[in-house]
């Protein structure tokens, strides 16, 4: 059978790209290399406790428009909770616990309110914010020329942001949405990340909390809304050879041996595995990512505890090697007094990589025990560390200009993947949104 569109990456911009494919009864092949789909966001049964693991904990938003898109269409919008208001509690050693709180008020006077109340920070420093407050609310047409070159920092310091405001505010927003170093990373990406969250909507702020592991709230539904609408979904099944007509890509050789053809092609694989399957059209191309993109790590510790040593259901560390802590046995309602499920989150962790599973518990443990007093007295009875090397692109203020449209110069083949120009950094707004456009270029060449 030939289909309409083949679709090269099972992950969450190939899925997206799929659902948005069949929904306008366009018929998708989606082939993917490994044995499950989801790419870096899925979920697995631990076999020794029985619970759902993520391979790295994902916090969602409601800007988040392509992605409650996705869910909506696939029907599992239900399985994540958007906060009310945003609040996100914050922990530091010695100044004790603290929140950033929205009250019900109309935008943006719902976020003013509740940096003021910001308690880690001073009177004068929470003042501070306010001219970052007003440099979002500028035309961004005169802003983002001015800071492309810029790093999160030197933005940061030419709005007049104290020490304290980057470490205990603007430092765990940037890490947890760029997942690298705010002295290193893109202004222009962080610029656009506070626009997209602050202003609008009261409900852009707010955090959307999955009750559910990623695969049950993406991946098995997006997969059964494919299947439904007479969409194909080979698995273990990757793509060695792209085979070309000029600037036609009649189509790939899979590992399988086979050739499978279709009217349309769209790549949704990451970028250091994109340049080799289509290394014979490199010059038509006209885009070599390899070199320019550089991976940033993150470092998912889970933790089963014998007692609870935790009430909320995540909290921000400060002045700690661990940047959140999830506490999964309430996010996911199954708290029990003799057992609790912890999920610790390190990013851009390039410095503690490549650490064994063992020194990472005992570090996490030690920045643990500052932070949650029970931990100290609660035994571990379960660990698992999981390790993504190649988690995110690190979004240095230059890699703007090598990330390529979704559009190339080979007339059928589309681009999808959180590295291309989605205008964001790479997170899963970013891998949803580039399925979405790489299915509306291929809609648009049939026709559709």
């Amino acid at each position: 059978m030939k289909f309409d569109v083949l679709v090269i990456g099972g992950g969450l911009a190939g899925l997206s790209a799929g659902v948005d494919l069949a929904s306008r009864g366009i018929s998708v092949l989606l082939v993917e290399q490994r044995q499950h789909l989801g790419g870096r966001t899925y979920s697995f049964v631990d076999e020794t406790t029985g619970d759902v693991v993520d391979n790295g904990q994902h916090l969602l938003m409601g800007c988040y428009e392509a992605t409650r898109w996705l869910l909506k269409t696939i029907g599992s919008d239900s399985l994540a909770a958007l906060q009310p208001n945003l609040h996100i509690d914050f922990l530091h050693p010695l100044r004790g616990a603290a929140a950033l709180h929205c009250p019900s008020l109309p935008a943006p006077l719902h976020l003013l309110a509740g940096m003021m109340s910001l308690r880690t920070l001073t009177l004068p420093d929470r003042l501070k914010l306010l001219r970052v407050g007003m440099e979002l609310r500028k035309d961004p047409k005169r802003v983002e020329p001015a800071i492309a070159g810029l790093t999160v920092h030197q933005w940061l310091d030419l709005l007049g942001q104290s020490e304290e405001n980057k470490k205990y505010l603007w430092d765990i927003i940037a890490i947890g949405s760029l997942n690298d170093d705010p002295k290193e990373v893109s202004a222009l990406l962080f610029y656009r990340v506070l626009r997209s969250a602050f202003l609008g909507r009261k409900e852009n702020a707010s955090l959307l909390v999955p009750r559910v592991g990623l695969s049950e709230l993406f991946v098995d539904p997006g997969a059964r809304f494919i299947r439904s609408r007479q969409g194909e979904i080979m698995l273990g099944c990757g793509v060695d050879e792209s085979l070309l007509d000029g600037s036609h890509l009649t189509g790939v050789r899979c590992s399988d041996g086979h050739i499978r053809e279709a009217r349309a092609f769209i790549s949704a694989v990451p970028w250091y595995a994109a340049s080799p399957l289509f290394s014979n059209a490199a010059g038509r191309l006209g885009w070599v990512v390899n070199g320019h993109l550089q991976s940033s790590p993150i470092v998912t510790i889970n933790l089963w505890f014998d007692r609870i040593v935790m009430d909320q259901e995540f909290v921000a560390l400060l002045d700690s090697r661990v940047h959140w802590v999830f506490n999964k046995s309430k996010i996911y309602g199954k708290q029990s007094p003799i057992r609790q499920y912890l999920s610790l989150v390190i990013s851009g962790a390039g410095s503690l990589v490549n650490l064994s599973p063992e020194e990472l518990v005992h570090a996490a443990l030690d920045d643990l025990h500052r932070y949650l007093p029970r931990t100290k007295t609660a035994n571990v009875v379960h660990f698992l560390v999981l390790k993504e090397k190649r988690a995110t692109f690190s979004p240095r203020p230059d890699v703007e200009q090598h990330r390529p449209a979704s559009e190339t110069p080979i007339s059928n083949l589309f681009l999808a993947g959180d590295w291309t120009n989605t205008g964001y950094p790479a997170t899963i707004e970013g891998a949803v949104l580039s399925g979405r456009r790489a299915a509306e270029c291929a809609a648009r060449l049939l026709g559709r």
